[in-house]
């Protein structure tokens, strides 16, 4: 492998020495070929995502310098669905497992602390803007991890690991369960190694209780310091959570989109520029000459700025010449039939991840509506719903190590709640949100026809629609039902007094 040259293979032996390949292979069992296999393959991914694909030029004859611009087609189809299906953060809420209709108040503010810790955690760790890098780094390198720790010093800290810096291994019989969990974090970067400190943290499940060991090491891998000698935990379960990117069902690794999308960019990049390359070859048309004096044609004589002067002479050996001079303009009689090429090229690189082709005729007068751009977007819409099933019992799983971890360790969790936590039985909903406009007005005056039909409760319009508590609600349903009295009253007090007024009026009259 050293003795490739290519910038590709250079890359990917350089990404190695971010975390030394003797650490590696010690956490590895007679795995060690098809990790360094692996890595090489996810290696390459991050160098086409960061540079593009690598593509062959056409022949120059030496003439040019042919154009070599990549294209990143892939990167930017990538961050489009991270984008898509994380700029507006998943809701993680805290709710009553089994009945809600029977929940106490206890267990309601038992549940208020719950989603108090939740939201104040993932703020203190930037988890939304962590989670789309997350998204990506999971899209490119196959996986992605979430781990969590606990410590007085540091608090509860939430991090997200690419394929490249954990290696892992589950329960036999049940993929879900992990049994071993290896991160390699990069505590200090450095051009030297001896500059560089690596921690490898390493958590196994041994009959139902974790155990903690924290190493430092040099970026050649030698041990500078060993933070946490191995010791046992308060935890039942390893606070890490492995996120695979589509695959099938024996795929227990995950697939890299890049893998999918890189030869549509290699073909796009290498055509885009062979056209390039010919637009630049025929912005200076050719010049000929016939039957033209080679003395006054020479190279150099020939001067195309303005204002220049040609003094030719023709070819007084000929006995019938017929000079002249001419150009040759390029015929680009092909790009019609090239932006065919490449449009379809393109077309088919979107449908692969299901991206929507957004042209001006495509949202043309549909700017304003919310259900012309979701069924612009329906197959991305479709799409992020499937990498949900993936990620939503993850950040379930997630959400619930952070609960279950800060009862454990309440000292830690103390920093983020003012209240103490009360045991009670609870679930993590996952309520996936997109950046598409919403056609509100319509959809409030569909509630109200329900309301008003009593198949929708105006507590739950409130809920919905003004983002009231249970709490709020009920003052303003108070209120309402107060105003309507009062109005109610004044009606009939109205209504009274006229009736007194006819009467007298009538006693006048007899």
């Amino acid at each position: 492998m050293t003795e490739q040259r290519d910038d590709a293979n250079i890359e990917v032996i350089t990404a190695f020495n971010q975390i030394p390949y003797n650490l590696l292979s010690q956490e590895v069992q007679g795995q060690t070929s098809d990790l360094l296999a692996e890595l090489t393959e996810i290696q390459r991914y991050y160098v086409i995502y960061n540079k593009g694909a690598k593509f062959q030029t056409e022949g120059t004859h030496g003439d040019y310098t042919p154009a070599q611009l990549r294209y990143k087609l892939a990167r930017g189809l990538i961050n489009k669905q991270a984008r898509f299906l994380f700029s507006e953060a998943p809701d993680i809420i805290a709710e009553q497992k089994g009945d809600v209709g029977k929940i106490t108040n206890t267990a309601k503010d038992a549940l208020t602390v719950l989603n108090d810790l939740l939201r104040t955690v993932f703020d203190a760790n930037r988890f939304e803007n962590a989670l789309v890098k997350a998204a990506k780094d999971c899209f490119i390198g196959k996986r992605v991890a979430g781990i969590v720790n606990f410590n007085e010093q540091d608090g509860i800290t939430v991090s997200f690991l690419p394929s490249t810096q954990f290696i892992y291994e589950t329960q036999i019989g049940n993929p879900n369960v992990l049994t071993r969990f290896v991160a390699f974090m990069i505590v200090q970067d450095g051009v030297k190694l001896g500059d560089k400190k690596i921690m490898r943290k390493r958590l196994t499940l041994e009959n139902g209780i974790v155990s903690v060991e924290e190493t430092i090491f040099d970026g050649a891998g030698n041990m500078l310091e060993e933070l946490t000698p191995k010791q046992e935990t308060l935890l039942t379960m390893i606070p890490a959570v492995v996120f695979l990117n589509d695959g099938l069902s024996g795929d227990t690794r995950g697939e890299s989109e890049i893998n999918v999308l890189s030869d549509f960019e290699m073909w796009f990049s290498k055509l885009a520029n062979a056209d390039k390359d010919a637009h630049r070859k025929g912005m200076n048309q050719i010049t000929y000459t016939l039957d033209m004096n080679p003395a006054s044609t020479e190279q150099g004589k020939l001067k195309r700025s303005p204002g220049s002067h040609w003094d030719l002479g023709s070819d007084q050996n000929l006995e019938k010449s017929h000079p002249q001079v001419g150009t040759i303009n390029t015929d680009t009689s092909y790009s019609p039939a090239l932006q065919t090429t490449l449009e379809r090229i393109y077309s088919v690189a979107l449908d692969q991840v299901d991206m929507p082709m957004i042209t001006l005729n495509s949202i043309k007068g549909n700017v304003g509506t919310g259900k012309a751009l979701k069924a612009i977007y329906w197959p991305l819409i479709v799409r992020c719903k499937e990498k949900m099933k993936t990620w939503g019992p993850g950040l379930r799983a997630l959400a619930s190590i952070i609960i279950d971890g800060s009862y454990a360790y309440p000292n830690v969790a103390a920093g983020y709640v003012s209240d103490k936590m009360m045991q009670v039985e609870y679930e993590i909903k996952i309520d996936q949100n997109h950046p598409l406009p919403e056609d509100e007005q319509e959809e409030k005056s569909l509630d109200l026809a329900e309301v008003a039909a009593e198949t929708m409760s105006r507590k739950s319009y409130m809920k919905k629609w003004r983002s009231l508590t249970d709490d709020e609600c009920e003052a303003e349903l108070k209120q309402i039902a107060y105003e309507k009295q009062m109005i109610d009253d004044h009606i009939g007090f109205q209504d009274t007094d006229v009736g007194i007024i006819d009467e007298v009026v009538m006693d006048e009259v007899v």
